[in-house]
């Protein structure tokens, strides 16, 4: 469970932070309110890449107990994935700032 979590806050990250993929975010960005509320959401980014990760990993069943398990699933990457951003944001953009080149 605990690699599940690190695993979605790793695609996360790669996703929706890693400067390589900022021109895509930029474009996709401006393309409906979809995207735009996607890229802006830490939350709603953790909650959706869990849910990838849980419906990967997990043998879908259907039946209360999974629908349960993979809201919580979802619910507390979101959480982990807002704290996260919190966080590092932060330290993410002196990092950039340090190390971009003219």
């Amino acid at each position: 469970m605990l690699f599940n979590m690190l695993l979605t806050l790793s695609i996360r990250f790669f996703l929706f932070d890693f400067v390589l993929f900022k021109g895509i975010r930029n474009y996709l960005n401006s393309k409906g309110y979809f995207f735009r509320k996607l890229f802006s959401c830490p939350f709603c980014q953790g909650f959706w890449c869990g849910l990838g990760i849980f419906l990967t990993a997990h043998r879908v069943s259907f039946n209360l107990s999974f629908l349960l398990s993979m809201l919580c699933f979802g619910f507390v990457t979101a959480y982990l994935s807002l704290m996260t951003t919190a966080i590092f944001y932060p330290l993410i953009d002196k990092f950039e700032e340090k190390n971009s080149t003219p």
